[in-house]
């Protein structure tokens, strides 16, 4: 396993959420960079900022889609629509479970849909299964 530390872009407005995903990181995945964005509004300027080359491209995005300013809906189509943007992987990690919001997301080419668990011991679980997993994907090698 490497030990590079890869940035992990968290896009949630949830203080609760994001204490406990990057609570979760800074304790067990030192080598994980958390960047917290807590609004749409922030999300598309920071995007913005990596289409400029500003900020390398992170290793994966957490997407909340309930979010102030510009929805995840909304985030996750402009990442995917970008031709740089795209090679981002996308895991929308939101509270619905709402087959329209499912939906929209797969036509929006998230890389994946996972609905967040009740509990901070799940909820820590579920963040190590999404990391655990997307380490063994070699999507960052390309």
């Amino acid at each position: 396993m490497t030990h590079q530390r890869r940035n992990l872009l968290l896009i949630e407005d949830s203080y609760e959420h994001a204490e406990l995903a990057m609570f979760y990181i800074a304790e067990y995945r030192q080598d994980i960079n958390t960047i917290h964005l807590p609004d749409g509004g922030s999300a598309m300027q920071y995007l913005a900022s990596l289409r400029s080359g500003e900020y390398p491209l992170p290793w994966l995005c957490l997407l909340d889609l309930k979010l102030p300013k510009y929805d995840g809906h909304e985030i996750l189509a402009t990442i995917k629509n970008d031709e740089y943007l795209t090679r981002i992987p996308v895991v929308v990690f939101t509270t619905s479970a709402a087959s329209k919001d499912i939906q929209q997301a797969v036509i929006k080419h998230a890389n994946s849909f996972i609905t967040k668990p009740m509990g901070a011991d799940r909820y820590g679980m579920t963040i190590d299964s999404i990391l655990k997993y997307w380490e063994l994907n070699q999507h960052d090698r390309i």
